[in-house]
């Protein structure tokens, strides 16, 4: 019984190792996207999240992927969301589902960093990928 479990329990981890964890790859020419944004008064202490800017997008991009993280607090999830890719450069204004914005305890100031990876069709292949960092303080 023992030498069973111990055989399941090995191949379970042979098949993980072979297969993986159905992880998205980077592609060999993966381009650096250029990522801008600005916190508005909507954006902050909500979830309304702010236009993000980003440039140098391949041409196969289907999905543009954002993540939203907090430096100062990396354990918060800050959330994010996936946007169909339209052809502009653009993400608007609310169009992530999952954000929380920036909310530190009152008089303190936060870094917060948004990460865009530009996805394939079928988003198992990273195309481009690039990110940018602001501070937002609260005034309290």
């Amino acid at each position: 019984m023992i030498k069973r479990a111990i055989y399941i329990s090995y191949l379970a981890l042979c098949i993980f190792v072979v297969c993986g964890c159905n992880s998205t790859k980077v592609s060999e020419n993966a381009s650096a996207l250029d990522v801008s944004f600005e916190w508005t008064k909507k954006s902050v202490c909500s979830n309304i999240s702010p236009t993000i800017i980003v440039d140098n997008i391949p041409n196969e991009t289907k999905y543009l992927q954002v993540a939203v993280v907090d430096l100062n607090m990396k354990s918060y999830d800050h959330g994010g969301g996936e946007v169909t890719y339209d052809g502009l450069n653009t993400i608007k204004e609310g169009a992530l589902k999952s954000f929380d914005g920036p909310c530190p305890p009152p008089r303190t100031e936060h870094s917060y960093e948004i990460t865009v990876k530009a996805l394939n069709a079928d988003k198992k292949l990273i195309l481009g990928h690039g990110k940018a960092i602001r501070k937002y303080k609260n005034p309290g």
